[in-house]
């Protein structure tokens, strides 16, 4: 009988441990794929740096990082296209999808730099948030920037639209197409205005790649 009950405690154990080690982990979750890069860009993975290369995965937690003289161009889990100008780092906070692909929840942290964001739509509501130091910047399906530097946020829309939140008030404003916006650190974002052509030419050559 004492036999039998260590017996069963070992088992319980044993069951318990794979439970655990079955348990998903959202956090080296596959988010993407690099499928263009100018420069020397690298991803902090698990604590690890590791230049990147045409092909490589990106994990949710990964941090990427675009060198002065880079660009990276990412194809998500969804669909969506996400492309980093120079000087750019990011970290994927959490990117999960459905069965079919369809995006779930997508949240990027951008610490400085400037990125565009292609993002696939869904049939369904999704989330798809950028956060910076100042606020954040939220979307369902479009075509649209963000560039993060110290103290500030700048959002210019190309199609669709943004909500545009700031970190300290919570005021909000909603940047239409052809529009942009700025949110300094402490304030409210400022009212959206029409973007010059040349305005958003600017942000298109630096985030640009084949």
């Amino acid at each position: 009988m004492r036999m039998r009950r260590r017996e069963i405690i070992l088992a319980a154990g044993s069951a318990a441990i794979l439970a655990a080690s079955t348990v998903p982990s959202f956090a080296d979750a596959p988010a993407g794929t690099v499928v263009g890069m100018v420069g020397n860009c690298s991803v902090v993975h698990a604590g690890r740096t590791t230049p990147l290369k045409l092909g490589d995965p990106v994990a949710v937690s990964d941090e990427i990082d675009v060198p002065a003289n880079g660009k990276l161009k990412l194809r998500m889990s969804d669909g969506s296209i996400i492309s980093l100008a120079s000087g750019t780092r990011m970290s994927v906070s959490a990117y999960q999808t459905d069965a079919a692909g369809q995006r779930q929840n997508a949240q990027l942290a951008l610490a400085q730099g400037l990125l565009r964001a292609v993002v696939a739509p869904v049939e369904r509501p999704a989330t798809f948030e950028v956060s910076t130091a100042v606020g954040t910047a939220a979307v369902r399906s479009t075509d649209w920037f963000i560039e993060a530097k110290p103290g500030s946020a700048q959002v210019g829309v190309l199609s669709g639209s943004v909500v545009l939140s700031s970190a300290a008030t919570g005021r909000a404003v909603t940047i239409p197409a052809r529009w942009g916006s700025r949110l300094e650190a402490g304030r409210d974002p400022v009212e959206a205005r029409v973007w010059a052509p040349e305005e958003f030419q600017a942000v298109i050559s630096r985030t640009n790649l084949p």
